[in-house]
């Protein structure tokens, strides 16, 4: 007696792939590749954290750098206050809302906060000591930097 099944099993065998299996494949590449550049980014990627002095950042001057004055058309006067993109140092002083930082060069910075002024460490501004270092962002005027932002470093 010769089954459905057996008739089948007889037949000629069928193809291992479908009309869809290239789709599949293609998906399969897709979603592998982008899972490696996951990885890769996650690895080899950009640091998170601002730029310490001494890999190729600007640390003290006008926004811009040395491409002029950051203003299109590269005429325009500064203005009175210019941007500081990081100021990396070691907390020299503290008095209320003003602070001391020693820089890597042993230039010591004055850094004054106030309200807006965003802390980025564990705890408040008063939680800073002596030694600890910071990255501070602001803006410059006669030397003294107005913090926009400090970040204590690990």
């Amino acid at each position: 007696m010769t089954t459905d099944l057996d008739t089948a099993l007889a037949a000629e065998p069928r193809p291992w792939r479908s009309r869809a299996t290239p789709w599949l494949m293609a998906a399969l590449l897709l979603v592998g590749g982008f899972a490696g550049g996951a990885q890769a980014q996650q690895a080899y990627g950009p640091d998170s954290g601002p730029a310490p002095a001494g890999r190729g950042a600007a640390v003290d001057g006008p926004a811009g750098g040395a491409r002029g004055g950051g203003a299109r058309g590269g005429g325009a006067a500064p203005p009175a206050a210019t941007a500081t993109p990081a100021t990396t140092g070691t907390v020299s002083d503290i008095d209320g809302d003003t602070m001391k930082i020693r820089r890597e060069s042993g230039e010591v910075v004055t850094v004054r906060t106030d309200d807006r002024t965003q802390v980025r460490l564990p705890g408040t501004l008063k939680d800073l000591r002596t030694g600890d270092t910071v990255v501070v962002t602001g803006n410059t005027r006669s030397g003294d930097i107005a913090a926009a932002t400090i970040t204590r470093q690990k």
